[in-house]
């Protein structure tokens, strides 16, 4: 369990799947993916993430309240390098928590695991999700073009990231709150 800002994070149980499929079903047509979640596909799924040491998903909370999940991902700790996601459900959204979350992680990642470079994937069409990623330091590296076809077109990947340094210098000149 990790807290920051109120939120925390801990880790997949299987008490979590039911929530977990609500969470993916409302979040699947911002995902580079076309299969629609069920309980069957989020079962094998559990399996395959309970024994993996590649990534790490968990339940985003506040109290007792379950939000939405994290992921963490595609790290390289030769490089220092760590992909982040997540996905709120739709009556949390608009509200604060992503951006809270956003900032859960990169504390996380940058405080805890010791990372230099935390980056992401966000479909070009999800503009809030991009003003959230731009308002607490991500930077647009490239752009995987047309690589996701969705709603009958394809649609870019736009990869973004923040350095450590930049995130440090967000929290020295009090832009975030921070705590212990």
């Amino acid at each position: 369990m990790f807290k920051y800002d109120g939120l925390e994070i801990t880790n997949i149980e299987e008490d979590d799947l039911l929530f977990l499929l609500e969470v993916r079903k409302e979040a699947w047509l911002c995902l580079g993916t076309i299969e629609i979640p069920n309980m069957t596909k989020q079962k094998k799924w559990f399996e395959s993430i309970s024994n993996s040491n590649k990534c790490n998903y968990c339940v985003l909370k506040e109290g007792d309240k379950k939000i939405g999940m994290v992921r963490i991902d595609e790290i390289d700790h030769i490089n220092k390098n760590i992909r982040i996601g997540g996905d709120i459900l739709e009556i949390y959204r608009n509200t604060g928590y992503g951006t809270s979350m956003i900032k859960l992680l990169l504390k996380y990642c940058f405080h805890y695991l010791n990372m230099h470079r935390v980056w992401l994937l966000v479909l070009e069409t999800n503009e809030n999700a991009l003003k959230m990623y731009r308002s607490t330091g991500f930077q647009e590296e490239g752009r995987q073009k047309e690589a996701v076809y969705t709603n009958g077109k394809y649609i870019d990947y736009i990869m973004m990231s923040i350095l450590k340094e930049d995130y440090n210098k967000k929290e020295m000149i009090g832009e975030w709150q921070v705590e212990g």
